[in-house]
């Protein structure tokens, strides 16, 4: 693919993914209608998948893809094209392509039975890789198999001490996906009960999905009092997500509570998918408090290229450019990955372009914001790579 048109290379920067999932280990796709789900978070997309294919993210995707295969802009033919290559050589050669150097994995989706494993993952790419742990799924399995609160808890803690030991590089929250934003404090009688409830949920199913709030805030308190002690990075899950989200209680501004708890002082906050359609709001507490990071997703949400420019532009006008870290959110397909990295070096260059032509940026200083950005302020946060 070309390099942006401006006078900004940015391909020289090696991308360090922020944010991002484990890729699928079967890639041989061949049927255009399941490979069309991939790129929607609807359920309802139709007969024909015209809510993905009118997209306009799905044809700047298919344009690449064309392009870069050499063949038709048809899905027919690009599938073909990508289904000639084993799963890690298709990894290899797309993440290579981007210049991927970096990733910072939620290990939490797709389930592991149906990802490549870490170290396939690192042999394909030669990235440097760390590992975050879904709170929410793990507060899950402990409510399904122990039987009283006490346990659960006493568990957890164990749980989420010494990460770092373990091979985590931080912790990842979809309490957005579940109760909302707003994490509260609750009485011990609310949690008791609220756990009561799930383990009725259990007994009556088998598993259980946390949507009771006392429970899932209070286990939330436990494992960041300890990623506090560590000094850990938490992600949150923020606005935009799967079907089921509620925008309403996806707001980053419902974590201020959070924020300003003396007892989180030290907590390192990641609000991830720059919060959109939240952007503005994310990128004001990222300006004003100390130990919040914003990342700007240029692959899901799957967005047009003008709205990701906006974004881009929201944010780098407001937050400071140490706070602010690239992502994909790529996941189970190696072309999220991929394109993002083009469409965010390319879009950044744009941006920061504009930045010098209005004053606000020193064309000397362009390419040390863009390797901030890019990668620098991930592997500060993360310890990755050469910095530790």
């Amino acid at each position: 693919m070309p390099a942006a048109p401006d006078s900004f290379d940015l391909r020289e920067i090696g991308i360090v993914d922020n944010h991002c999932h484990q890729v699928e280990r079967v890639q041989g796709h061949r049927d255009v209608e399941t490979w069309r789900r991939y790129f929607t978070e609807s359920e309802d997309s139709g007969p024909g998948n015209h809510l993905v294919v009118e997209s306009a993210y799905y044809q700047r995707l298919l344009r690449a893809m064309a392009e870069y295969y050499d063949v038709e802009e048809d899905e027919s033919a690009v599938l073909a094209a990508r289904a000639a290559f084993s799963t890690p050589e298709l990894v290899q050669r797309l993440f290579a392509d981007a210049s991927i150097s970096g990733v910072v994995v939620d290990l939490g989706y797709p389930s592991p039975e149906m990802s490549l494993a870490g170290d396939e993952f690192v042999a394909a790419t030669n990235t440097d890789y760390g590992g975050l742990l879904r709170l929410e799924l793990l507060f899950q399995q402990r409510v399904s198999e122990l039987a009283t609160l006490k346990e659960v808890q006493e568990k957890i803690r164990d749980d989420v001490k010494d990460l770092r030991g373990a091979g985590f590089v931080g912790l990842k929250s979809i309490v957005g996906y579940r109760t909302g934003l707003e994490i509260e404090r609750w009485s011990i009688d609310e949690v008791a009960s609220s756990f009561a409830d799930a383990r009725r949920e259990v007994q009556g199913t088998g598993s259980v999905r946390l949507g009771h709030k006392p429970l899932l805030d209070s286990l939330l308190h436990l494992a960041l009092e300890q990623a506090t002690h560590d000094e850990l990075p938490v992600q949150f899950h923020v606005g935009y997500g799967d079907h089921d989200v509620d925008l309403r209680t996806a707001s980053p501004l419902l974590l201020r509570s959070l924020m300003e708890d003396p007892a989180y002082a030290a907590l390192p906050i990641v609000l991830l998918h720059g919060c959109w359609p939240y952007f503005r709001e994310g990128a004001f507490l990222a300006s004003i408090y100390p130990r919040v990071f914003l990342d700007i997703s240029f692959g899901i949400p799957f967005l047009g290229a003008l709205e990701l420019s906006n974004i881009t532009q929201a944010v780098l006008g407001t937050a400071p450019f140490g706070k602010i870290m690239y992502s994909s959110d790529g996941a189970r397909v190696p072309e999220i990955f991929w394109l993002s990295a083009y469409d965010g070096r390319r879009i950044l260059s744009s941006v920061l372009g504009e930045m010098v032509g209005e004053g606000d940026l020193g064309a000397s200083k362009v390419l040390s914001v863009a390797e901030q950005i890019l990668a620098t302020n991930a592997q500060r946060l993360y310890g990755l790579g050469s910095i530790r």
